[in-house]
């Protein structure tokens, strides 16, 4: 009798183990890897807010995934990417963002290494915010929130993949001012699904200013389009972002394809829709009008028949 009493005390007080073990094993077992999530779960699970005092529209994939390690499944660091549009010009800008917990000394890190097509580039890394835990117990923990700017070209690059319809990895490398440097990476599905929910996104935006503008350029030229400005890394890239593509139109006649950006038209630098435009208008019947344009990293020459 005293054996059967004592057996069912451990196992009661077992219990609560066991059930937090299977709760941990089952919560293990339902997270997804980072390569087996498609662009449409990102797209789908990305947020969108709109901000009324700066006029913009940002959309976040930070809900897609998330990463848990150890037995109380703690989620470490994060990487996820940020998408802003301003809703009176239609300009888009895109930065990585995330946070890295670690303990130790403070690392600050100073600058994002990434690789492109065309080879290496840094950027900037900002600073959002920096928490310090625990310090008198022992080591301090710190939590570092942080960002570093994209260009929209590389990230549609990489979004196209390398032609096998699987979703890869692209690493990016933090440096720290001292200490360990933060190796991030992100699943070309998540940019690809950020991507389109931004693209969706933009045609739901008003753009006050533009649409007189693309309405005229939409019907002469058959595109839509979206000014961009020149960055640190490529001073001379600014001109009209090709948003969208009318079928039979002169611009796809042209091979003007979205994605494209116009920066000359017949000779004349082009960094507004209203500059393309007004040549445009500007264009005799049946003229051809060299185009100057970049696609991806490569700059090249269409000629448009009007």
């Amino acid at each position: 009798m005293s054996i059967t009493i004592r057996t069912r005390l451990r196992i009661a007080a077992l219990t609560p183990l066991l059930l937090l073990g299977i709760a941990l094993n089952s919560a293990h077992a339902k997270d997804p890897s980072l390569l087996t999530l498609s662009s449409e779960h990102f797209k789908d699970t990305a947020t969108v807010t709109d901000d009324p005092t700066t006029g913009t529209t940002t959309i976040s994939t930070e809900p897609g995934f998330v990463e848990r390690a150890g037995p109380l499944r703690m989620v470490w660091h994060d990487d996820y990417l940020k998408g802003v549009i301003d809703r009176k010009t239609g300009q888009k800008s895109f930065q990585v963002s995330g946070f890295v917990i670690y303990s130790g000394s403070l690392r600050s890190y100073e600058t994002a290494n990434y690789a492109t097509a065309n080879g290496p580039r840094s950027a900037k890394v900002t600073e959002l915010q920096k928490r310090v835990e625990n310090c008198a117990t022992g080591d301090c923990t710190y939590t570092e929130r942080f960002a570093f700017p994209v260009d929209e070209e590389l990230l549609r690059q990489l979004a196209a993949g390398d032609g096998s319809g699987k979703p890869s990895l692209w690493h990016f490398t933090l440096i720290a001012r001292s200490g360990s440097n933060y190796a991030g990476e992100l699943s070309t599905a998540e940019i690809a699904g950020l991507l389109a929910k931004v693209d969706e996104t933009s045609n739901t935006v008003p753009v006050v200013k533009a649409n007189a503008t693309n309405a005229a350029l939409q019907h002469a030229l058959g595109i839509e389009g979206i000014p961009v400005a020149a960055t640190a890394e490529q001073p001379n890239r600014a001109g009209i972002l090709i948003a969208g593509v009318n079928s039979g139109s002169v611009a796809q006649k042209a091979g003007i394809i979205i994605g494209d950006i116009v920066y000359e038209f017949d000779g004349h630098p082009i960094t507004t829709l209203a500059e393309l435009h007004a040549a445009v208008a500007a264009s005799a019947a049946n003229s051809k009008i060299p185009l100057r344009l970049y696609r991806g990293m490569n700059s090249m020459t269409v000629t448009a028949q009007f």
